[in-house]
């Protein structure tokens, strides 16, 4: 039996090793918001989301709000007698969710399927289905820059052995050009090379764009219009001679549904805090599975162990998925919070989790050095101290 009984949310500010840059913004620290759920028996479980304002306009105050007085009250206090019974739950809590309360829920459901694995000794993992993979290779992600400075990056992607890179790229052509260049040349013909755009360009402009660059041999251009422009990406994909995968107008089923209607892309970018958890991202994987679309696994910027672990998930128990990103870890942030390290191997190679709930455990003593605003009173009958 698992009943819960408190409800718990930390912000987490972890400075970044180094500055990353898209289009739509330069981050040199994740900020990303933890849940810990513990139940009548003591036991926990630990949840995170990483919202973007830009993508699902959430924000670290709105997803503190949201797990407290949406899903929380939803669930406390409730008991559940199998792990089934837990999935049921969380997925009917899912369904017709708006897109702005997508990080909230995903904070809320891992946490929540963390302890319920630890209960029944079942992996989280399972909402995305059995395992299929022992291993998987994640790609390298190159932020955008001058020619100088990315072709130092790009030289540091060859180095540790990743076979496929993507490159954020911007508004200057010729920039643009001359990175994509020096990384084809850098990486030779062997390596796959996709680019993001991060909704940088208009429809035709987007079309002049791919067309020059193209004859680089790109396998994929990924959200290269504004999120709500659909129309202009169907135009674009009957178009493009590259493939389109959409990132930031993907986030709920109401998304998926328009954009299969529309044909307005490829393939879509499931990241797993912007699709409202692993339920979510299992239900849009198929969605589009069943329309002829591919998926990728994508990541936040700045994920921590617990949100690489559920991506994790999702590349080793998904079919056929075409790139997958993410599980940077310490390549990227100052430190990590939980065990066992996650971060990707050289050639971006990384194991299939096994063990109960998420598959790793949170060091709190670790974690309390980067917690910027521990829990107050949340939704406890009494005082939530927050300490972590």
């Amino acid at each position: 039996m698992l009943t819960l009984a408190q409800v718990e949310v930390f912000e987490l500010k972890i400075p970044f090793n180094f500055t990353f840059r898209h289009a739509l913004a330069s981050r040199a620290e994740s900020h990303n918001v933890l849940v810990r759920v513990t139940d009548t028996e003591g036991r926990t479980g630990w949840g995170e989301s990483v919202p973007r304002s830009y993508v699902t306009d959430e924000t670290p105050d709105s997803v503190r709000a949201a797990v407290d007085t949406e899903f929380a009250p939803d669930f406390v206090s409730n008991g559940f007698e199998s792990f089934d019974g837990v999935v049921a739950a969380l997925g009917a809590r899912l369904a017709d969710l708006p897109r702005d309360r997508h990080a909230a829920f995903c904070g809320f459901e891992l946490a929540v399927l963390d302890l319920a694995g630890r209960v029944w000794e079942r992996s989280a993992g399972d909402v995305i289905g059995p395992p299929l993979h022992a291993e998987v290779a994640y790609s390298g992600v190159v932020s955008s820059g001058d020619v100088k400075s990315t072709a130092a990056v790009i030289a540091g992607m060859k180095a540790f052995g990743f076979d496929r890179v993507k490159v954020k790229v911007g508004s200057n052509a010729v920039a643009d050009q001359a990175v994509l260049r020096e990384a084809r040349e850098q990486l030779g013909p062997e390596c796959g090379l996709r680019i993001d755009a991060n909704c940088a360009w208009h429809a035709e402009q987007a079309l002049r764009r791919i067309e020059a660059l193209a004859p680089l041999e790109l396998e994929s251009v990924e959200q290269p219009l504004p999120a709500d422009d659909v129309e202009g990406l169907a135009w674009l994909t009957a178009r493009s001679p590259v493939p389109i995968i959409v990132d930031e107008s993907l986030a709920s089923g109401v998304d998926a549904e328009r954009l299969i209607a529309a044909r307005a892309c490829h393939a879509f970018n499931i990241r797993i805090s912007k699709c409202g958890g692993m339920i979510g991202a299992a239900r849009l994987r198929d969605l589009g599975q069943a329309a002829g679309i591919g998926c990728q696994l994508g990541a936040q910027v700045g994920e921590t162990a617990l949100l690489s672990a559920a991506g994790r998930h999702f590349a080793t128990r998904s079919a056929d998925v075409l790139f997958h990103e993410g599980s940077y870890g310490t390549l990227l942030l100052e430190g990590d919070i939980a065990d066992p390290d996650v971060t990707i191997a050289p050639g971006g190679r990384a194991p299939a989790l096994t063990g109960p709930g998420l598959g790793v455990d949170v060091d709190a003593a670790r974690m309390a050095q980067w917690v910027v605003s521990p829990s107050g009173e949340t939704c406890r009958p009494g005082s939530a101290t927050g300490e972590v």
